[in-house]
This record gives structure tokens, sequence and C-alpha cells, in this order.
């Protein structure tokens, strides 16, 4: 009998068994991470759940809600907005407008005053007032609501939200120049930082594919809506500013002599790009000046040539409609518009192509010309402002500002549409 040779069979058994088993783990790993798979699904379904279940019930309660008027941080615009809501006294004109508006009324003040004021507190015009009571015979109270870099699009979020009931005023200012509608460096109205708290006083609604045309600003719109947790973390930005106010104070080490400006400074010098728009009270004054001690003339050729670059329609079309509308729903409200087209320097005007200034100026004529209660007045056009007026290429200076608030009182003040609407005539011509 021949010898029988068993080691093919055990190697062949081997060779089945090691197979089975890369089969039997195979299968055992493809069910583990089904398994874990479905736990995964149940505790992100569960977890989505818990969160929903809390937004609804942080809602329902109103927890750590902010009103509209509890800032995380001032800026320029939250000093206007919280001085003027609580004015108690009713506004006769409201001035709207960028700084082009803005730097020449405070800086007129100062002069007219003799001292330094603090533009974060400082929200009137008292030099138009006083050049009004001297050309109508009528005193007024005035209201300065210009904001650095202030589009048409919030000046109708101030008009919509703000202006209206007892806080509207009898006539509106609006100084406007070509950089509110053809500024190429704004991505969206929803980019500015009046928009940033103008936008808490109301519902965006109406105008959001206006406001908001990118769909990431969209969908983060929507979620702030949805999503109770998300859409107040405005709590916990105010949260972390009180934090990290007390940390810089104990870093100080002498907080008990250290001012409120040198922890803003101190806090400046170690986090520079926090918190960039913030203003403090006793920060930013416009002092006295005259002819003999104003700076020179400053070249910003440069950034007007960025802003002027490339004319995009629908930042031009969109400010333009917001500017339309604001017209519409202060006149709804009784109140009349002038509408002032603010003068610039001939070096900034020729950055202009011919066809995109040509659009603007033809541009405003329709739309006040469309208003029920517009009066229009086109400062540029007079001719009146030459370059010695202005501390640069767009901003009057002092007493460039004077000279425009001069000229608007003069012209109210002869204007029947304007006089009627301040209650100063039967509106007879």
């Amino acid at each position: 009998m021949a010898k029988t040779d068993h080691s093919l069979d055990v190697d062949s058994g081997s060779a089945v068994n090691v197979l089975v088993q890369e089969k039997l783990e195979a299968s055992y790993k493809l069910a583990s991470q089904k398994e874990g798979t479905k736990r995964s699904k149940s505790s992100f379904l569960a977890a989505l759940a818990l969160f929903a279940v809390l937004s609804v019930g942080l809602s329902l309660n109103q927890f750590e809600k902010l009103k509209p008027g509890d800032f995380p941080v001032n800026t320029w615009t939250t000093w206007a907005i919280s001085d003027f809501l609580q004015e108690k006294q009713k506004n006769d004109v409201v001035f709207l407008g960028s700084s082009l508006m803005l730097v020449p009324l405070d800086g007129v003040d100062a002069d007219f005053l003799g001292k330094p004021i603090d533009a974060s507190a400082h929200h009137r015009s008292l030099y138009f007032e006083d050049a009004f009571k001297k050309d109508s015979g009528h005193s007024l109270k005035s209201y300065n609501f210009a904001l650095p870099g202030e589009m048409p699009s919030d000046a109708y979020l101030i008009t919509d939200f703000l202006l209206k009931q007892e806080k509207a005023p009898k006539v509106l200012v609006y100084g406007v120049g070509p950089r509110d509608f053809m500024d190429n460096l704004l991505p969206s109205p929803a980019a500015t930082d009046p928009y940033r708290y103008l936008s808490r006083f109301g519902s965006l609604e109406s105008h959001a594919g206006l406001l908001m045309p990118d769909w990431q600003e969209r969908f983060n719109y929507e979620l702030t809506r949805l999503c109770y947790i998300y859409g107040n973390r405005g709590q916990l930005a105010l949260d972390v500013n009180r934090g990290l106010k007390a940390f810089l104070d104990r870093a100080a080490k002498r907080p008990e002599v250290m001012s409120e400006a040198d922890r803003v400074a101190l806090r400046r010098k170690l986090l520079p790009d926090y918190l960039p728009y913030e203003v403090k009270r006793k920060e930013c004054f416009f002092r006295p000046t005259t002819e003999a001690t104003r700076g020179g003339f400053q070249d910003n050729v440069a950034e007007y040539r960025k802003r002027y670059k490339t004319l995009k329609m629908s930042t031009f079309t969109t400010q333009m409609q917001f500017l339309k509308d604001l017209i519409a729903i202060a006149n709804e409200r009784g109140t009349h518009v002038v509408l002032v087209a603010m003068p610039i320097t001939q070096v900034n005007r020729d950055l202009l192509p011919d066809s995109s200034w040509a659009l603007y100026r033809n541009s405003l004529r329709e739309v006040a010309s469309a208003g029920k209660s517009v009066t229009f007045h086109d400062m540029h056009e007079t001719g009146k402002f030459k370059l010695s007026d202005f501390q640069d290429t767009v901003h009057l200076h002092s007493g460039g500002g004077a000279k425009l608030l001069f000229e608007v009182s003069k012209l109210m003040s002869a204007d029947a549409a304007t006089k009627r609407a301040l209650g100063l005539t039967d509106g007879t011509p």
C-alpha cells in the first residue's frame, strides 16, 4: 500500500480555514460599520431633536434675547440710534447721508460753538438751525443721522424702522453723492455697519432680495430667523466682550486708575483687528478750525479710483431703488424729502466716465420728480463750491460745510413745499 500523504489535505484545510476566517471578519466588519452608521444617524437625529427642542424652549421663554437697542459694541451707528430713541422732543428736520454730510455738519458746529464736540454724542446741526431761523424767522429742531459709509439702503432702513409715528420728522434732508450708488468695493447692502444694527429693528422680508443678493447671506439670514440660538448670538458676543474687558483690566494690573480710553488703547494694541468699528464716548472729536489752521488738502484719488473702477449696475439699480422706496415711505408718513446732490471736486468727477455721471444725475432727477413730496437741489450744478472748500476730493471742510448749510437753509426757507411741511405757510406760493 502506498503511503498516504496528508500534507496536501492539511494545507488545503488551512487555506479554507483562513479564507473562511477572512470572510467572517469581513462580514463582521461590514456589520459593525452598518451598526455604527445606524448609531451615528440615531445619535445625530437625537442631537438634532434635542437642539430643536432646546431652541424652541428658549424661544418661548425669550431667554437671553437682546432688545434691538442692546448693542454688544458701540459704533457711529449705535450711538446715533440710541440717542435718537432717547429723544423726547420731536425733530422737525432729520439729516441723512454718508460722511459727505456727516463731516461738514459736525465740523461746522465745532466752529460755530467755538469748542470741540464729541461726535458720538452730538447729533444736531446748531448752525443750520440758526441759519434757518435767520432766513425764515422760525425755529426748528434737527437731528443728524448721517453715518460713515451710509448707503441709500441704510438710509431706507433708518426711515422705515425709526422715522415713524411720533418719531417721524416733518422734513428729511438727504445728501447723496456718486459713491452712494457706484461703490465698486461694496460687497452687498448687508455688508455695512449701519445694516448690522438697523436690521434688528424690523422685518426685512419685503427687501430681502435686494439687501442679500448673495445666496450665502440669504442663507445666513434665514438661519438667523429659524434658529433661536444662532439668531441670538449677539448676546454671546456681548458676554465675550465683557469678559475680554475684565481680562484687560486685570492685565493692566492697576484697573482702578486705568481710564476707559486707556483700556481701549491697550486692547487695540493687543488685538488690532478686534471690533474695528467701535467708537467710545469722548474718542472722536471735531475741533474748531479757521482758514489758517485747517489741515492741507488730502489726495484720496487712489481710493476713489478703486471705488469707481467698474460700474456695477446691480449696485446702482439696487441703491437707486432704495432711494425711491425711502421717498415713498417717508411721503406716506407725511414727511417731505429734500434731496440734495452733494458737491464734489472736479478731480473726483473726472474719475467717473461721462456715461456714469449722466446716469447718476439723470436718475436722481427722475426719482425726485416721481416722488409725491420731494424738493431736489443739485449743489454740484450751482458751481458755487471750489476746490478750496474741500478737505479732500469729496468731503467739504467746515468752511465749505458752512457754505453748504447756508445754501440749503436759504433754499428750504424759500421753497413752498418745504415750508408747508414745516407748517410755516398755508401752502400758497
